[in-house]
């Protein structure tokens, strides 16, 4: 029980740490299906970009929904903070954050790699952040095989090892990887990547 309430009240942190940074881009609500897909792709870029680390989002598991993925964990969540008055919901399903001084426990390492996210959909856009989850092959796999299983989100799943094989590729059309800083690396590899793999609504 005290495992789940902790885990409940991580998820708690990462979304009012999400909204918050969600205002940096301009964005004054969100809806869950945007939330579930962005902690989703946060997940599995995080095991693309950091092989052989623990992932700080283990606790948020995955399964098929029509929207898009759903973790169980993060309605839950965000539910519990509409409770706490965190948060409201609209009645078109927008949700913000109403509490400026909701306190929550801070991690660095999160908020720096959650920022990475953020600003990634604010130079793209949430509708190619969807195209990526829609395309992803393992979610494509999951709906075309209609299974209820888990979504694998670890370094070994399918749409990691589609991540490496562009990262190979990108690399190559580098003169010298060394001489870029990571926040460059990490534009020019997600615009090459995003150019790939999303088709254009």
């Amino acid at each position: 029980m005290q495992n789940k309430l902790e885990e409940l009240y991580r998820a708690n942190d990462d979304i009012i740490d999400l909204m918050k940074l969600i205002k940096s881009i301009g964005w004054k609500s969100i809806r869950e299906q945007s939330i579930q897909r962005m902690f989703y792709l946060t997940k599995v870029l995080y095991a693309f970009v950091n092989e052989n680390s623990t992932n700080p989002y283990e606790d948020y598991h995955f399964s098929v929904s029509i929207s898009g993925p759903y973790s169980d964990l993060l309605n839950r969540s965000i539910l519990d903070l509409k409770v706490r008055e965190a948060v409201e919901e609209s009645q078109e399903g927008d949700i913000k954050l109403i509490d400026q001084n909701y306190k929550f426990s801070k991690n660095e390492n999160k908020i720096e790699w959650q920022k990475i996210i953020v600003y990634i959909i604010g130079l793209y856009g949430e509708s190619k952040i969807f195209s990526f989850t829609i395309n992803d092959p393992l979610y494509k796999e999951a709906i075309e095989t209609n299974s209820q299983k888990e979504l694998n989100t670890s370094p070994e799943n399918i749409t990691v090892k589609v991540l490496n094989d562009f990262k190979s590729a990108f690399e190559e059309t580098l003169e010298n990887v060394s001489e870029i800083s990571k926040q460059e690396y990490l534009e020019l590899y997600f615009e090459y990547v995003f150019s790939k793999i999303i088709t254009k609504k």
